[in-house]
């Protein structure tokens, strides 16, 4: 990847390129009065010329003006004689370019062999996606905003990008951008509706047959090999999202084209809860321990998207229901209540509580009273509002200390879609999932939850995917050896064909190895082995245990989806029989889940990783104040 210095020099030159040409220009001017003020001879002096002839000379420079004969003249006349039609030159070229650059520039798309990016909708999201490709890749870049004075699309082409101004809506100006072009494309708007909308336009454009001769084929814009177009669609509304994810449309896979849905909230709070899990501060072990309990700030999309990760990775040693309790305003229990018909199943996961009560409104008597009633492990605060976000985190935390409650950490999920993210955006240390480092007395971290999650590595190469990938990987490989076939199992197909809901399930488990792992005192470290596995030492006891937090995973999983128990597995009616307690499961129910702990080792190394012992020598450590519990060592 460039990021050499000469490549960011070339960048900082296109940025600040006017900037250079005013002030050269003016050098050139000035250079020009000082030397004709030295060679010419003035009224006073004898001579011809006035003092208004020292301007008029000087701007005859400009324009190959100036006198052929120039004995005597100083060094620095000679040097603005010589810049002076340059500028003007350059001034000129450049504003002819800006009439007709965009079509120059689209039309050299055709024939460059090099990667191309577009992006749809220049906001927070998008500008961060195209800044990235600009500064970190060789790829060129085509932004389309309607805004024609979008301080972001200015910066963006400040850096390279090239910028077609329109509704995307309009598939002639989609044509326009080349799309059918395009490696990436981000449709990016900020709106649902528009985003697909947009998206079939595009469909249509690289599926329509042109004619070569005789024959008709399908649009290939270039004669050159490359792979085929991804086009990634955000959909943000949680209802959406999950009425489209079953969608034809948004399950499209062909040879030329593959649409991929992205949900900035479900990849944002999967982001928080890989760097700022609740076991990080605190971890129960045993039913002696203090039961977990999490506090939320705010029902927004992002709170939700978090309690949802909260049921599927909060299943510890203790074996017991996490506690949550949301504090929100009043005109957000609409918002709950769809969340209880989306998720009916939820109280079987997660103790759920709701207190309607502006969080920004907290007065210490009612902050007192609901921490001696409950005492909370961590504290998330996701309002709508940076700002809001921030400051309750603050006063809450003083309240804590002033009254000498329980310690308490807390993690501000800023939104960065406003000023405020610009101002303090600098003032954060980087997140880490190390939290013996945080200070007892101000545990406050900020998640800046686009700076975080909206990169090339999430957003495209899915980096939260890879070991949802391994676990698929290996079914897929153990299916093959039992000699299946995608005839008799469906589920048998590379990672980016699986049906959304079969790739949701390795997600989910993904997302609680690591937790597994701590609860043992283990984690995952790269390993030099060249893909051989290093063996889980774990006693019988501990295998047995981490059996069953896997065995109430999954149920919490198969509870998200909707599932009850059934004496039969009927997924028309959604029911399986395997949802009930471990001690009621039949032996070889058990050993699925066995199989499923002992073939970590053989996930890890197949992401180069293998299992490693955590740095804390202790079986507690304190993180902040915050007890976090290991029970096993290797």
């Amino acid at each position: 990847m460039p990021n050499d210095k000469g490549e960011r020099f070339r960048n900082w030159i296109r940025k600040h390129e006017w900037t250079i040409v005013v002030v050269l220009t003016t050098i050139t001017f000035v250079m020009g009065c000082i030397g004709y003020y030295q060679v010419m001879h003035f009224e006073e002096q004898g001579g011809s010329f006035t003092y208004w002839d020292i301007f008029y000379s000087t701007f005859k420079l400009f324009i190959f003006n100036a006198q052929d004969a120039t004995p005597g003249w100083p060094l620095y006349l000679q040097l603005a004689r010589i810049l002076a039609p340059f500028l003007l030159i350059y001034a000129a070229v450049k504003a002819i370019w800006l009439q007709v650059g965009e079509q120059v520039a689209l039309f050299m798309l055709q024939i460059r062999n090099r990667p191309l990016i577009v992006v749809i909708g220049i906001g927070e999201t998008g500008f961060r996606l195209a800044r990235e490709y600009l500064l970190d890749t060789r790829s060129d870049v085509v932004i389309i905003d309607q805004d024609r004075y979008n301080p972001l699309v200015a910066e963006l082409k400040g850096l390279g990008a090239i910028v077609v101004n329109g509704n995307a809506i309009d598939p002639a100006l989609l044509a326009r951008a080349r799309v059918s072009l395009a490696r990436e494309i981000f449709v990016f708007t900020g709106d649902e509706h528009t985003n697909i909308i947009i998206g079939k336009h595009i469909h249509r454009l690289v599926r329509a047959p042109r004619k070569t001769g005789k024959t008709k084929t399908t649009s290939t814009p270039s004669d050159r090999k490359r792979d085929g177009i991804r086009c990634h669609i955000e959909v943000d509304s949680p209802e959406l999202y999950e009425l489209f994810q079953e969608h034809p449309f948004f399950n499209l896979i062909e040879e030329r084209f593959k649409v991929k849905i992205f949900n900035r909230r479900e990849a944002v709070a999967r982001n928080i809860f890989d760097q700022c899990a609740p076991d990080l501060y605190y971890r129960p072990n045993t039913p002696a321990d203090k039961q977990m309990n999490v506090l939320f700030l705010g029902f927004g999309s992002l709170t939700q998207e978090l309690l949802l990760q909260l049921s599927l990775t909060a299943h510890y040693g203790d074996l017991r229901t996490p506690r949550a309790t949301v504090i929100c305003n009043e005109d957000r229990r609409p918002d709950a209540e769809s969340f209880y018909h989306r998720y009916p199943n939820i109280e079987k996961i997660v103790d759920l509580q709701f207190i309607y009560r502006n969080p920004m409104g907290l007065v210490p008597d009612d902050w007192i009273k609901l921490q001696s009633e409950q005492q909370f492990c961590v504290c998330y605060s996701a309002l709508t509002e940076d700002v809001n976000s921030i400051l309750v985190a603050k006063r809450l935390m003083r309240l804590q200390t002033v009254a000498s409650l329980p310690h308490l950490n807390f993690v501000v999920c800023l939104n960065q879609q406003t000023w405020i993210a610009d101002v303090i955006d600098d003032d954060f240390d980087p997140i880490s999932r190390d939290k013996t480092r945080l200070p007892s007395a101000w545990p406050i971290e900020y998640f800046e939850t686009l700076d975080n999650t909206i990169t090339i590595d999430i957003v495209v190469n899915d980096a939260l995917d890879r070991l949802a990938r391994a676990i698929h990987d290996s079914y897929v490989s153990s299916q093959l050896q039992a000699g299946q076939t995608f005839l008799d199992n469906h589920s048998i197909t590379q990672w980016p064909d699986l049906p959304p809901h079969k790739r949701l399930a390795n997600q989910r488990a993904a997302a609680h190895l690591d937790v597994k792992l701590r609860v043992v005192g283990l984690s995952r470290e790269q390993s030099e082995q060249n893909g051989e596995p290093r063996p889980l030492s774990l006693p019988d006891e501990a295998i047995e245990l981490l059996s069953k937090i896997e065995h109430r995973r999954w149920m919490a999983d198969k509870y998200l989806c909707g599932y009850v128990y059934g004496p039969k597995r009927d997924d028309a009616r959604m029911q399986h029989p395997d949802l009930k307690p471990w001690e009621a499961l039949s032996e070889s129910d058990r050993d699925k889940d066995r199989h499923n702990i002992l073939q970590i080792p053989q996930l890890l190394a197949m992401l180069g990783q293998a299992i490693a012992q955590k740095k804390e020598t202790t079986d507690v450590t304190q993180v902040g104040g915050s007890e976090v519990q290991g029970v096993y060592q290797l």
